[in-house]
């Protein structure tokens, strides 16, 4: 998904992601507490650092201070981190429900990198925030379709259940929990809204 691209009229539904604080789960490339060398480093409570052999993957280090292995200059070792803390992205998916209303669902999802499989969740992913908004987008516009504009408001919580299990399941996989998806806001367009307030 392209940066910049201009959000379309709701006629053309089309996913529109907000990230809350969108670089919190990114990579970030370490250096060790010694200067020239990463034979040391500091690891903070709420980051998990993989140490890296010539670019390999080697093991993962507990918080606190710990030897890496020996290093020249940070040619031998590098260390990749990500973070430990739960993160929270909102979706907002455009689709249609059953009498053709045009709506806007706006989906928060809470998720955190599960400690056993920290090393899945640095190595297979490249963007979490953008496979999470695809699998939103697929759940939401395959539920709110066979829904009345009524129905949809008072099934939120059917939404984000299905959103939810989806999620778990397939974010798993690259090795991340889901605490929670729900379904926060359902808006449907400026001429229904309109008609409802007369």
């Amino acid at each position: 998904q392209a940066e910049g691209t201009s959000i379309p009229h709701l006629c053309t539904p089309k996913l529109v992601s907000h990230l809350c604080a969108s670089s919190s789960m990114a990579q970030q490339v370490e250096r060790g507490c010694l200067p020239c060398t990463n034979c040391f480093v500091t690891v903070p409570q709420d980051k998990y650092y993989a140490v890296e052999s010539f670019g390999k993957f080697d093991h993962m280090l507990k918080p606190g201070l710990a030897f890496a292995g020996f290093d020249c200059c940070g040619i031998c070792i590098s260390f990749r981190s990500v973070t430990s803390r739960v993160d929270q992205i909102v979706v907002s998916v455009h689709t249609k429900t059953k009498d053709n209303v045009f709506v806007v669902a706006s989906v928060a999802v809470q998720q955190s990198v599960l400690p056993e499989k920290a090393v899945d969740a640095m190595y297979k992913l490249t963007d979490v925030h953008a496979q999470i908004d695809s699998y939103v987008a697929d759940v939401v516009r395959s539920c709110v379709p066979h829904m009345t504009l009524d129905e949809a408001f008072e099934k939120k919580d059917d939404v984000s259940s299905a959103v939810q299990q989806r999620l778990t399941v397939e974010m798993g996989l690259y090795g991340f929990q889901i605490h929670k998806a729900l379904v926060t806001e359902m808006v449907p367009n400026a001429e229904v809204v309109q008609s409802m307030n007369e």
